[in-house]
């Protein structure tokens, strides 16, 4: 073990990373640090109380494996489940324990008024609420994320799903929450932000299963975090968090087990995809 960091991320002051594996950080630059291992085991290793906000964006578990499904839209004639095996079908026992480990680990590193967001389907997110009670996180909101421009139901057999859900929830039910309230209200247009948030799905310059929005990560750090201060993301996938967080000037410690997403992440947050442009329009306050 030795620090690797020093001299080359702010993280690395701030205590969060105090010794790592040369051989587990994939990307170092200024503020943003991306490690190419298994979040689970990985938590493990930073000090508490050292984060500010966590983002996370975990395995649905919906994906039924080696499934192809004939779709009926007119499109291509099949969709084929197969591409993202880390979201494969999982027991429900097992999706419990999962959550339960990271979950943990999460509300050790949070500070005192630090917040989580998690976001999730119908397969997940009732899964998560449990575990979130279970130990005993405030749950604060539920924000319903409606994609305007989502993909058919395939099958023709339900609804069309455009909808997935994000809660949000701060690590006790004591003390006070960091929440930037006015600014979300500017970017309302004068209004109290709701909790359903509606955008167009924009595409990318880069192929990834499930990339999360920007304009969503915007919102998000904009709403509870502030300048300066340390998120993390255990789930980073095509790492829109360390993107924003970049582009917003806080710093960001990303966890990431797929070394192909670690590979497009560095890509991106090098610039090659195209520099940062904020979605959103605000003054600060």
């Amino acid at each position: 073990m030795q620090n690797v960091l020093k001299g080359r991320s702010s993280l690395e002051k701030n205590n969060v990373i105090n010794s790592l594996p040369i051989k587990d950080i994939y990307y170092a630059n200024n503020d943003v640090v991306l490690v190419n291992n298994d979040s689970l085991e990985y938590l493990k290793c930073l000090p508490g109380n050292s984060i500010d906000m966590i983002f996370a964006d975990p395995p649905y578990f919906g994906n039924q494996s080696n499934l192809v499904i004939n779709r009926t839209d007119g499109h291509k004639p099949t969709f084929d489940t197969q591409k993202a095996t880390w979201a494969f079908s999982m027991d429900l026992v097992k999706q419990f324990e999962f959550h339960h480990t990271w979950l943990s680990e999460s509300k050790r590193l949070l500070k005192d008024d630090g917040t989580i967001w998690i976001t999730g389907t119908y397969h997940s997110i009732g899964v998560v609420n449990v575990v979130l009670q279970d130990l005993k996180y405030k749950i604060l909101n539920d924000i319903i994320l409606v994609k305007r421009n989502a993909p058919p139901n395939f099958t023709g057999s339900c609804f069309r799903a455009i909808s997935e859900t994000m809660l949000w929830a701060k690590k006790s039910t004591e003390g006070r929450k960091k929440w930037n309230y006015s600014t979300m209200k500017q970017i309302n247009g004068g209004v109290q932000m709701n909790n359903v948030w509606e955008y167009w799905a924009e595409k990318n310059p880069f192929r990834h299963p499930a990339t999360k929005q920007q304009i969503i990560l915007e919102k998000v750090i904009l709403a509870a975090s502030h300048e300066g201060d340390i998120v993390l993301d255990p789930f980073a996938g095509s790492g829109t968090t360390g993107y924003v967080c970049k582009g917003l000037n806080r710093k960001c410690l990303m966890i990431e087990i797929e070394e192909s997403y670690c590979k497009l992440i560095s890509k991106r947050l090098s610039g090659e995809f195209g520099a940062f442009q904020p979605k959103i329009k605000y003054e600060k306050i």
